[in-house]
């Protein structure tokens, strides 16, 4: 099998390919990093009294 360069696909294209080769963990922690680096994924700390409104601000700044 030809190595898989991960960078050269867009972030879109690297999710679809996480998502039909599941085993491929090294293609799974690029997305993570790459989907990170974008903002597409945010840390909540449920320790914080506001991270149910910093959620939504956040998904309505995506949309």
């Amino acid at each position: 099998m030809k190595p898989i360069n991960y960078n050269s696909l867009s972030l879109e294209e690297l999710r679809q390919y996480v998502l039909t080769h599941r085993e491929d963990t090294n293609a799974f922690y690029t997305y993570i990093d790459r989907s990170k680096a974008d903002g597409k994924m945010i840390t909540v700390n449920l320790e914080d009294s506001y991270w149910e409104e910093k959620i939504t601000t956040k998904i309505q700044e995506n949309q």
